[in-house]
Formats: structure tokens, C-alpha cells, sequence
């Protein structure tokens, strides 16, 4: 797996492979993190239907293009929630402070 500053590298690479402006990449990651986390929806299944329905609009290259925003913004989001976890345990004392796992 890539790490956040990789995966915006390969974004802009592949970006530049479809020749999409920086403005269109932002346009299509701000449509997906509102449909993702509009306060007004009210299910994951409507979400889901949003985010097909958007999708249905899209060329190919933009929906890839919103594929690997939404990869991206999992791992992050994942990577920092693993971290946290982390940090509570070992705050709790159930990892211990010399088990190499740091």
C-alpha cells in the first residue's frame, strides 16, 4: 500500500494520464466527500444510490479519478484510526513498552 504523500503522487500521475485539470480533481473529490458525508442523508444505502447516480454522469477517467480519491481518503482515514488505537492500548498498558512493536 502507498503511503498519503505517495498516493497523492500517484493521483497526480495519473491524473496527468488523462489530462484532467487539478481544478476538475478537486471538483470530482469535493462531489464524493459531500455525497459521502452529507448530513442530510440518511442511510448508507442512500448514499450508495447518490454516489452511482454520480458516477452514472462521469467519463471513465473521471470515475477512476474518484476511485482513487475515495482509496486514498480510506487509508488515511484507516491509517490514523489504526494509530489512535494503537495509542490508547499502549496508554492502557496492554502492549507493553518493549515489545519492538514502535
Amino acid at each position: 500500500m502507498f503511503e498519503p504523500n505517495e498516493e497523492s503522487l500517484v493521483l497526480e500521475i495519473v491524473r496527468g494520464f488523462f489530462d484532467i485539470p487539478s481544478e476538475e480533481m478537486m471538483k470530482i473529490g469535493d462531489q464524493f466527500k459531500m455525497l459521502l458525508f452529507d448530513p442530510e442523508i440518511g442511510s448508507e444505502q442512500e448514499a450508495v444510490a447518490k454516489l452511482k447516480e454520480a458516477i452514472k454522469e462521469m467519463s471513465k477517467e473521471q470515475v477512476l479519478m474518484a476511485g482513487m480519491f475515495v482509496s486514498g481518503l480510506l487509508r488515511c482515514n484507516l491509517a490514523q484510526q489504526v494509530e489512535q488505537q494503537y495509542l490508547q492500548a499502549k496508554a492502557e498498558g496492554k502492549i507493553e513498552p518493549d515489545c519492538g512493536c514502535d
